[in-house]
């Protein structure tokens, strides 16, 4: 029997990690208040973060690794919590429920530790996955090129094998946290005669230092929501040896796709918390203005935008929950996952849009982060497999 109903222990998670981000994150934010208001105040010249913003960052981070937060969706064997899925589900809503903020770094992000890096072997854990779970250190996830982004059979970077290492050339662009990681998740063609054929074997992962030769960030890419965060990755001549490699050499796809269907899961939860926090946002806000003698609670256009947000909402809900139960039980959800990212990115797009709507002037206005979670839901409809990727998926299951 299929039951939602969230355990003792994700309840105290749950309750935890609100009083954590209430009382811990809350106040470092308000301190920064300027800084997250502002994307002018926030960034350098150069779009990377100013020093005071990265620090916050990093405090809230290492602070939710101390407190078991950034790294429990992880197995207990490699120092996380042993989180089931239905349980992140709570604690992703929980987290997105307090609004786009210092708060969206507590559980794992950017860029913490994923299922994808379970394929490391005991040297590669200790080294890079043990701090990493802790929050001591980020990471990045270096797939996507100029050329080739949902299009995984265009890769151009390229590792050539060298007696016991391999020496990589290429660019990677809209790396999330490139600019920040310690480290780098690299995708290379090794092997150019078997990827051309199947056009997903032939590719190898592997770890690449942030300060090993030949590798350097390039410049960091400007996004609608200006976070600092997205940058090029540049290897040239970039020997790294054989030990950085990522579970089976030629194998490095099915080492991503182990876990992109957590990955679209995650985001799901995320855009349910932030629809609610717009949805109370906008019932409280319609509650208190008024225009013509009466709050805009009490009219039919606007009481409507209303509705459908809880009614989406809603359903949207329900639909991760149920793909959350079902990866718990050990069956694949490809199909599912695309349901879940496709219909709530484009849930909480519309939410924001309305929410935009709702707080007329006022929701395209800086002093309110309603305009601020309208730009970052429609970058969600992008990353981690875009509409058009999530529809094709579908399509495929359905026989076409």
């Amino acid at each position: 029997m299929i039951d939602f109903t969230p355990s003792e222990e994700t309840r105290m998670i749950v309750k935890g990690l609100r009083s954590f981000i209430e009382k811990e994150v809350k106040p470092i934010e308000e301190k920064h208040r300027e800084y997250f208001e502002s994307e002018h105040k926030r960034l350098n010249e150069d779009g990377s973060l100013k020093p005071e913003v990265k620090a916050a960052i990093d405090k809230v981070r290492m602070r939710s690794g101390e407190l078991g937060y950034y790294g429990m969706h992880m197995p207990a064997d490699v120092g996380g919590g042993g989180i089931d899925r239905v349980g992140m589900f709570f604690a992703h809503r929980e987290m997105a429920r307090h609004g786009l903020g210092l708060n969206m770094y507590t559980l794992a992000g950017p860029e913490g530790p994923t299922q994808m890096l379970l394929n490391l072997n005991d040297a590669q854990r200790k080294k890079f996955l043990a701090p990493l779970v802790k929050g001591e250190i980020t990471t990045c996830f270096g797939l996507t090129e100029p050329e080739a982004g949902s299009d995984i059979k265009n890769l151009t970077t390229k590792a050539e094998k060298q007696g016991d290492s391999f020496i990589l050339n290429g660019m990677k662009t809209f790396i999330t946290n490139a600019a920040h990681a310690d480290f780098v998740q690299v995708f290379a063609v090794t092997d150019s005669k078997l990827y051309k054929e199947s056009g997903y074997q032939g590719v190898t992962t592997f770890i690449i230092e942030k300060d090993r030769p030949g590798f350097k960030v390039g410049k960091i890419n400007r996004s609608i929501i200006d976070d600092g965060g997205q940058a090029e990755l540049i290897f040239e001549n970039c020997k790294v040896p054989k030990e950085n490699v990522i579970g089976q050499e030629g194998m490095g796809f099915y080492v991503a796709m182990s876990w992109i269907g957590v990955g679209r899961l995650n985001i799901a939860s995320m855009c349910v918390g932030m629809a609610e926090y717009l949805l109370e946002k906008s019932v409280e806000y319609a509650q208190q203005r008024t225009t013509f003698g009466k709050p805009i609670s009490k009219y039919q256009h606007v009481r409507g935008m209303l509705a459908d947000i809880a009614t989406e909402l809603y359903a949207a809900e329900h639909m991760v929950l149920n793909c959350a139960w079902r990866m718990d039980q050990g069956e694949q959800v490809v199909k599912e996952s695309s349901f879940v990212k496709y219909f709530c990115t484009n849930m909480l797009f519309r939410a924001a849009d309305k929410a935009v709507q709702i707080h007329g002037g006022m929701g395209v206005m800086k002093e309110l982060p309603i305009e601020r979670i309208f730009r970052f839901a429609r970058v969600l409809r992008i990353v981690e497999g875009t509409d058009e990727i999530q529809k094709e998926t579908i399509a495929r299951s359905l026989g076409l």
